[in-house]
């Protein structure tokens, strides 16, 4: 009896998949901003953040690792890149699951800020190349990042959801008509 009061939203639970998925196409385009902003602003190589990722993946860690260009470091990279994304997506389905999307959007640009003082400010201290990646577009890069997930994670979510229709037999709103016998 108490499954047939309890509202379809409070016992709504964490899609996973949606989740990883949310998280990849938001690594998707913090890569591809981290690319475009590398080439355009910096005059670096496009591939400079796969290949610093790659580079730390594949045990380069010294201040003075070579992370230079090549196939195996940024296939690497890209690789770590897609690993973290859908990490970073169950995280932040977790944190944001019950949340309005106004919110959740907060809490994901809030999480992008704090992975990007932990990543690049904390992990440096172990994973030299990191450093390299510090700034303000990178800032805004993991932001944008964490922002985009729970967006995403909120929307592909909240359409299922609204789209169930309500069962008739726990509709509450017709309780004085039915007969007592």
């Amino acid at each position: 009896m108490a499954a047939d009061v309890v509202v379809r939203g409070n016992s709504r639970r964490i899609d996973w998949g949606r989740a990883v998925v949310a998280g990849i196409v938001a690594m998707i385009v913090f890569a591809a901003i981290g690319m475009a902003y590398g080439a355009l602003m910096r005059g670096v190589s496009p591939f400079r953040p796969l290949d610093v990722f790659g580079a730390v993946a594949l045990g380069q860690f010294g201040p003075s690792a070579d992370t230079g260009h090549t196939v195996a470091t940024t296939v690497v990279g890209a690789l770590v890149l897609l690993a973290l994304g859908a990490l970073s997506g169950v995280i932040i389905a977790f944190l944001v699951h019950r949340l309005a999307p106004t919110l959740a959007l907060v809490v994901g640009v809030l999480f992008g800020v704090a992975m990007y003082y932990v990543d690049l400010h904390g992990f440096a201290w172990i994973f030299a190349p990191l450093a390299q990646l510090r700034g303000l577009s990178s800032l805004c890069a993991y932001a944008i990042q964490g922002g985009l997930t729970a967006a995403l994670y909120v929307a592909m979510t909240r359409a299922t959801i609204e789209a169930e229709p309500l069962p008739a037999e726990n509709d509450m709103r017709r309780l004085r008509e039915v007969p007592l016998t």
